[in-house]
């Protein structure tokens, strides 16, 4: 009998356990939530805390950063045109963020770049963009 009261215990356990869970998380919730809301007045609309000043928001952004750079690349002449920078801007992020080094992909995905009007149009402006910060 004595086991059966153990097993049985376990089970009004899980029961009180379920109830359990639901309350704490209310109270932590309610104090949680109170904690991001005074954080959240400290972070920007881009994101960053304290970002008035866009240059500071694009050498935090490291995709900004090798953009940046590769621009200063296309403004020396050490890369022959947009394409080619747009070419080594997919590779370097395939590899730092995906950890992939892929030829084939990395040409698939500046062809669907290439071929698709709105995102041609904005990689256009990215490069414009960076150029225009370089001077």
């Amino acid at each position: 009998m004595s086991v059966k009261g153990v097993r049985g215990g376990g089970r009004s356990a899980g029961a009180g356990r379920a109830g359990a869970a639901s309350g704490p998380a209310k109270a932590g919730g309610a104090g949680f939530a109170g904690k991001v809301d005074r954080a959240g007045s400290l972070v920007g609309p881009s994101g960053l805390v304290g970002s008035s000043n866009v240059g500071a928001a694009a050498a935090a952004d490291p995709v900004a950063a090798q953009v940046l750079n590769l621009a200063r690349q296309l403004k020396a002449g050490q890369l022959k045109s947009r394409d080619e920078a747009t070419k080594k801007l997919v590779a370097d992020i395939l590899r730092e963020k995906v950890r992939l080094q892929s030829k084939k992909l990395t040409e698939r995905v500046v062809d669907q770049l290439q071929d698709d009007p709105r995102l041609k149009q904005t990689l256009e402006r990215m490069w414009t963009r960076a150029e225009a910060e370089q001077e």
